[in-house]
């Protein structure tokens, strides 16, 4: 199991890093950075998560864009395990998608409908009773003020799922929401 999940991380960031333009490549790409703020649902899920998205637009086509880059997180805090509070930090990277509806409000203003997903590898255990690894997935609506021809603002707010989707039997998931800020600016 450790070797397949060794091969998938390769794969996936052979995946995100290679050169090479689609046919629908935005010429006009960007990076944007995206920072989370998310509390759990619930209060047997005391998890605080906070996590840097540092996505590439590859393709945009009207009003619809992707993106694919990398998300490091910081999960901290406690869930309810085995009817004890168990500690459930740890730190977790890995590749990421986002799908971006835009529409145009003003000349610089425009709301949006984000949802990504990924896969994460942490330091450890994730949470207590977990796995190593677990699927991120996030939606939300943004709202992106444009600051420049190349520079934009954008504030949200996320609703997120971690989950290890099943694999392995025992699936302690959790969910979370909260604010999302970032930037986007051309290099």
């Amino acid at each position: 199991m450790r070797k397949f999940i060794c091969f998938v991380i390769v794969i996936n960031f052979l995946l995100i890093f290679t050169v090479g333009n689609s046919y629908c490549y935005a010429a006009d790409s960007k990076i944007e950075m995206d920072w989370d703020y998310l509390a759990p649902f619930t209060s047997n899920r005391d998890i605080d998560t906070v996590s840097l998205h540092i996505v590439k637009k590859i393709y945009e086509k009207n009003n619809r864009s992707v993106y694919r880059g990398v998300t490091i997180t910081r999960p901290y805090g406690s869930i309810d395990f085995t009817k004890q509070n168990q500690d459930s930090s740890a730190v977790g990277i890995g590749p990421v998608y986002m799908i971006r509806n835009e529409k145009e409000l003003s000349g610089k203003l425009s709301a949006a409908l984000d949802l990504s997903g990924g896969f994460i590898l942490y330091d450890k255990v994730f949470p207590a009773g977990g796995r190593y690894y677990n699927f991120m997935w996030r939606v939300g609506p943004q709202f992106i003020y444009k600051t420049g021809e190349n520079s934009s603002l954008n504030i949200g707010y996320m609703f997120m799922h971690v989950s290890n989707g099943g694999l392995g039997g025992h699936n302690p998931s959790y969910n979370a929401h909260g604010v999302s800020l970032g930037f986007m600016t051309q290099f």
